[in-house]
């Protein structure tokens, strides 16, 4: 595959959940010329099947060397717009589908009953999940480790889904997702609980990466990008992000990084009383934490439960109203999971100063730490290329060329590679489904 032969396996899975079958394909090498990868190539493959598939696919970079290299994708037409979401999944998501001989699924069809997807060694597997449905997340992630052991990564429904709420939120194993645009809501339509991914491999990489991520490395610690670590500093960037921090004041334990990042901007921490136990929660959505905090100072047990129910806490905290006790509040979660509590679309999901309509394209929910058209391209580039793209607002002094060194060590290739990520990057925030050929 030339160029983009050490970072693909050069693989589609493809299955249909209607017939309980699945296949392999070949990726073309052209596919990944012209569109690089990530979001761009899931939109085109996309177009090559039924508008209510889902594609999840990595980047080229997604696994490899390069800083933050954690990810996952999941592409579709949203049910609650008519426009393509693509909706990013960090932590181990991404190279554990690429390590798995995948680089890109494609889930057709609709199950009688609910059931997950494993993907390990290149091949994908049905697994009929009968008892899933009204399970609460963590119940799920429980079952799934008894009935489908070995999972390295996961992205999973709950409740919420299954009760056909608008405000569903697909979960990366249990711990939330930026999924504000209905992806949960598409995957409960096809009665698919959840995906399991299991890398096994590797890929070849060229040999000056490592050399490579070091000096890249360097320069953002020399910039002083990397100084402050952690939830807390990305979430006291944000509006009423003070009230947060008070909110975790006392509560937080260590910090965790998405795959091979050197910044970590989440952080463990217990929604009870001080102290780290099996009640503790990956603090990962920002914004999310941030909303529920303006609303109740019980906004991490109120967390727990969104993550629990399988729910926005954006959503969870638009529909609470202010001082309400801690009981009635998780009520109210209660109702708004049972699809009682509607929230208006004009307002949700949305984020200052971004535009609407690419904030929704982007997923809806990737923490905004810059503004603007400037927002919307950066955030783009890391959804093609593999990157987590909250770090790519971290780290806003890397430069995207420092990333497309990666692909090729020739300058006047990265020169080209470059126009070419601009050229998708338009395309992607225009939200349509490339037409087959394209």
């Amino acid at each position: 595959m030339s160029l983009y032969q050490p970072f693909y396996n050069g693989k589609i899975g493809v299955v249909d959940l209607t017939t309980l079958s699945s296949y392999t394909l070949d990726l073309s090498a052209d596919l990944c010329r012209d569109h690089i990868g990530g979001a761009s190539l899931n939109a085109r493959v996309l177009s090559e099947y039924e508008s209510d598939s889902l594609v999840f696919g990595t980047g080229p970079l997604t696994g490899s060397l390069a800083p933050a290299s954690a990810l996952l994708v999941g592409t579709f037409r949203s049910p609650r717009w008519d426009h393509l979401c693509h909706v990013p999944f960090m932590l181990r998501s991404g190279p554990e589908l690429k390590f798995s001989g995948i680089d890109c699924l494609v889930v057709r069809g609709a199950a009688k009953e609910p059931c997950a997807l494993s993907v390990s060694r290149g091949r994908v597997r049905v697994v009929p999940l009968p008892d899933s449905p009204g399970k609460p997340v963590y119940e799920l992630m429980q079952m799934l480790r008894q009935g489908a052991p070995g999972f390295r990564a996961s992205i999973v429904t709950g409740p919420a889904a299954d009760r056909n709420c608008p405000h569903a939120s697909a979960s990366i194993g249990g711990h939330g997702s930026p999924d504000r645009v209905g992806l949960a809501a598409r995957m409960a339509a096809k009665n698919l609980k959840a995906l399991l991914l299991n890398g096994v491999g590797g890929l070849p990489f060229r040999e000056d990466h490592p050399a490579l991520s070091k000096a890249t490395e360097k320069r953002l610690k020399d910039s002083g990008a990397l100084s402050n670590k952690g939830f807390l500093p990305v979430v006291r960037t944000l509006d009423d992000g003070a009230e947060a921090a008070k909110v975790v004041r006392g509560r937080l334990g260590r910090n965790r990084a998405c795959y091979h990042c050197p910044c970590p901007c989440m952080t463990w921490a217990a929604p009870g009383k001080t102290g780290t136990g099996k009640e503790s929660i990956l603090l990962m959505d920002h914004a999310g934490l941030a909303a529920l905090s303006r609303k109740s100072e019980d906004a991490l047990p109120l967390l727990k439960r969104c993550l629990e129910l399988g729910i926005d806490p954006l959503a969870a905290a638009q529909a609470l109203r202010e001082d309400r006790p801690l009981r009635e509040a998780l009520d109210a979660l209660e109702a708004l999971a049972a699809a009682g509590t509607p929230i208006d679309d004009e307002d949700y999901p949305s984020a200052p100063g971004i535009e609407t309509r690419d904030y929704r394209i982007l997923g809806g929910g990737i923490t905004p730490l810059s503004t603007g058209r400037a927002w919307a391209e950066r955030a783009a580039s890391a959804l093609i290329l593999g990157i987590c793209p909250v770090f790519m607002q971290i780290a806003a002094r890397l430069d995207r060329s420092d990333l497309l060194r990666f692909l090729s060590p020739d300058m006047e290739e990265v020169k080209s590679l470059a126009v070419r990520l601009d050229g998708q990057v338009e395309m992607l925030l225009e939200g349509k489904i490339p037409e087959a050929g394209v």
